[in-house]
Parts: C-alpha cells; structure tokens; sequence
C-alpha cells in the first residue's frame, strides 16, 4: 500500500544522497503529483507529468499540458524558511546567536516535510520566477505569509505588491484557479486567511505595515515569533493535506505525528 506521509523529511530521499530534494526526491515529486492532481475551477483536471526532456531542472519536474499547444512547466519548493544559511542582514544574525541552544534545535535546518512545499510554474522568458522573487526581494523575505498577500492583491487587481512583475507574467497560472479563494482552497492555504479574506500575517504588526519594512525578522522577538508561526501553518497545512487524501484516495495509508 502506498504511504503519505506528512512527518517525512524529503531529504533523506534524494537521488544522489545529500543533495536537493525540490530536484531530486521522488517521493516528494510523487506526492505533489498526488496532491494537485484534481479539478480546476472549471472543471479542467489539473494532472502533473513528467516531461521527457531531461536537460536542467526546469525541463524534467512537472507539465500540466492545459491545451496540445500550450502547457505550464513546474518546480517545487520550499515555502518556509528558517533563515539558516542567512548571514544578512546583520540584525537577522544577531537574532539568531542570541538563540538558546534549544530554540536553535527548534527552529534551524527543520525537516523537509509536505506542508512546506509548494509548486511554482517556471519559463525561461519570465524571470525571475516566483519563488526566486519571493526569496530575493527583501520586502517578502521568503515568507508565504507575504507571498499570499502579493497573490491576493493580484486576484483583486489592488496596487503595491513587491511581486506584481512576477504575478503578471505568471497570470495564466493564477487564472487555472479563478479566485484567489479557490487558490487558497486548492493549494490548503486556508490557515493563512482570516474568515474575513485577510491574511493572517506571521507577526501581527504587518497587517498595518505590510511591504514598507523588511520581511526579515531583524530581532529574536521576531524571529522567534516567525519561526512559531511557520511551524504552526507548516503543521496545520500537512493535516489538511492528510485530510485530503483520506476523503479522496482511501487506497494510500495517511500517517500524521
């Protein structure tokens, strides 16, 4: 019987061992097969193939072939960070070496597991992509809690997001979803969003300064406020995966902590 799942760190599955799981585990490349493969809004199957030229990373992940003239090709990647390799801004390493030996076990070099990753379409003509985007622009920071943000100002057509470049040149993709609820539902975002449609920022005093500060926690506060945050979506996210295929293929076996 095939097994999701969703405490399964992904590197301890790559292909040679040690390297990239995003390019080189498959078993996370199964799983988001697994995961994505269902309706879109208008009742279109979004079914993820491998492609068959097997040149760089971008060319042999995933196709979703909406048309015989026209597909999207896809990556995967981590949408949680825990800032470990970040030696900048200086106010970020500072943070992190005021850190008890326990929170540093805590937050630094965490599992790879299913509720922190995420597929993002990838073309050569329209770069940066958009996970490149969200890690290099300081405003966002790697955080999805801004990345939803940007996608939720895209949906609405609402000035002011760093990403707004990159969200125009991948519209297609958006437009597979219709709505920016439909999104959120598709990809379980839902602990993201307030039931009033808001984001649930990681630290509460983006709601009012959202995009006119770094994204970087830049004190422990801080970055101990985010890195709870994310392990908390990163968990709940993962149950809401496990919930999924429970509901729609009860031949796999779903493991949860």
């Amino acid at each position: 019987m095939r097994v999701f799942d969703i405490t399964f760190d992904y590197l301890l599955d790559t292909t040679p061992p040690g390297t990239d799981a995003d390019s080189n585990s498959p078993r996370l490349k199964a799983d988001h097969q697994l995961l994505w493969t269902k309706e879109l809004c208008e009742e279109q199957l979004f079914k993820l193939t491998v492609s068959e030229i097997p040149k760089v990373r971008r060319n042999n992940y995933l196709i979703f072939e909406q048309t015989p003239d026209k597909s999207i090709t896809f990556g995967s990647d981590a949408i949680t960070n825990s800032y470990t390799r970040w030696g900048k801004p200086n106010a970020l390493a500072q943070a992190k070496a005021e850190l008890s030996e326990e929170q540093k076990r805590r937050y630094l070099n965490p599992p790879y597991t299913i509720g922190s990753a995420m597929i993002w379409p990838v073309r050569g003509i329209h770069l940066p992509t958009l996970n490149t985007a969200r890690g290099m622009r300081k405003s966002i920071a790697d955080r999805m809690d801004l990345t939803l943000e940007c996608i939720r100002r895209h949906y609405a057509k609402e000035p002011g997001s760093p990403l707004d470049d990159v969200t125009t040149n991948y519209g297609d993709f958006f437009e597979l979803f219709c709505t920016f609820e439909k999104f959120v539902e598709f990809f379980h975002f839902q602990d993201l969003v307030t039931p009033e449609g808001k984001i649930a920022f990681f630290l509460d005093e983006d709601e009012d300064t959202v995009f006119t500060r770094t994204g970087v926690p830049v004190t422990k506060d801080e970055y101990i406020r985010v890195q709870e945050a994310s392990l908390k979506f990163i968990a709940l996210r993962g149950n809401r995966m496990a919930d999924w295929v429970e509901e729609n293929h009860r031949d796999i076996e779903v493991r949860r902590p």
